[in-house]
Formats: C-alpha cells, sequence, structure tokens
C-alpha cells in the first residue's frame, strides 16, 4: 500500500501560532516606489534622448538631400523652378520625346557627332529636318585622323553619315556632312 504525502494543516497568523505577518511600513515602501520610478524615468530619458539623437541626424541628412536635390533641378531648370519641378521635367522629357517621334533627335546626332572626334571637332551649325540633318565644322589641328572619324562615324548603327564637302583649311579640315537615319 503507498502512503500519501500528508498536507500540513495552514496556521492562521490570527490564531497566534506560526509566523507573524511582516509589519507594513509605509516609509519604506515609498521609498522602493521612488527608487524605481527614479529608474523608470531614467531609462525613459535615456531612450528619448537616443531618439533625439536619431531624428537630429535624420533631419540634418533630409536636408542634405533636399540642398542637392534643389541644386540639380535649379542646373537644368534655371534659378525659377516653380512649384514642381519634377513635373516641370517630365514635361520638358515629353516635348524631347515627341520631337525624337517627329523627326531626328538634334542631341542624339550632336552625340553620334562628337562621341569618336575627342577634341579634334569644332562643331559650327546643325542644321535639322525631320528626315535629315547638315553638320558643318572643323576637324584640326590632326588632319590626317580625319579619315579615322569618318570611319568611326560609318560604324554608328542609329545614323549613316555621309560627307558632302571636304576643305583643306589653315591647320585642318572643314568638312560638310549629311546625316540620315539608318
Amino acid at each position: 500500500m503507498t502512503s500519501q504525502p500528508r498536507i500540513k494543516p495552514s496556521r492562521h497568523p490570527a490564531s497566534g501560532r506560526g509566523p507573524a505577518a511582516p509589519a507594513y511600513d509605509p516609509y519604506r515602501a515609498s521609498a522602493r516606489f521612488l527608487g524605481a520610478m527614479v529608474w523608470v524615468v531614467a531609462v525613459g530619458l535615456l531612450f528619448c534622448a537616443g531618439q533625439g539623437v536619431r531624428y537630429l541626424a535624420h533631419h540634418v541628412q533630409a536636408d542634405d538631400l533636399d540642398r542637392e536635390t534643389r541644386r540639380l533641378y535649379v542646373s537644368v531648370l534655371g534659378e525659377d523652378i516653380g512649384q514642381s519641378p519634377f513635373g516641370r521635367l517630365q514635361f520638358e522629357q515629353g516635348k524631347l520625346t515627341a520631337q525624337r517621334r517627329i523627326g531626328l533627335d538634334p542631341l542624339s546626332v550632336i552625340e553620334a557627332l562628337g562621341g569618336p572626334a575627342m577634341d579634334s571637332l569644332r562643331l559650327e551649325s546643325l542644321t535639322v529636318d525631320r528626315r535629315s540633318a547638315t553638320a558643318t565644322g572643323f576637324f584640326g589641328p590632326h588632319e590626317e585622323r580625319f579619315d579615322d572619324y569618318l570611319a568611326a562615324l560609318d560604324e554608328n548603327e542609329k545614323y549613316e553619315f555621309r560627307l558632302t564637302r571636304r576643305e583643306q583649311a589653315l591647320g585642318g579640315v572643314s568638312f560638310s556632312l549629311s546625316v540620315e537615319l539608318r
């Protein structure tokens, strides 16, 4: 037969037997409460200080980004950037895209002409029609590289360049090219 453990009967403190209830000391309890409150407030203040430092760092970074973005907008749109500079940039880009659909894009023609030339090319005029363009310019002082320049233009995949005029000039070559889409 197994014996079950016996449970001791509890003694009520009022009966005079057993340990007496601890005496309640309101000053000691208040001191403990105030000590805990000081620690909670100190931790809370440290947390708030950390968030303030974090906010300040992000604020400085956002100001730098705003200043740099404004500088870029001013460099593209001029000093009066308006209320919606991004919308204005989209509008300008849309105008350029529409011109490209209508005819040759002057900027890409200039890019194609200037790409292989390095510093030897001086473009004097560019006349752009719907389907073709005419470029006149001066290539120098290294006249011997002009044929290499023409060969590099022939490798362009987007435009076809034809030499229409070539004259020896003082220290270089004066030329005229016709430009068409391939």
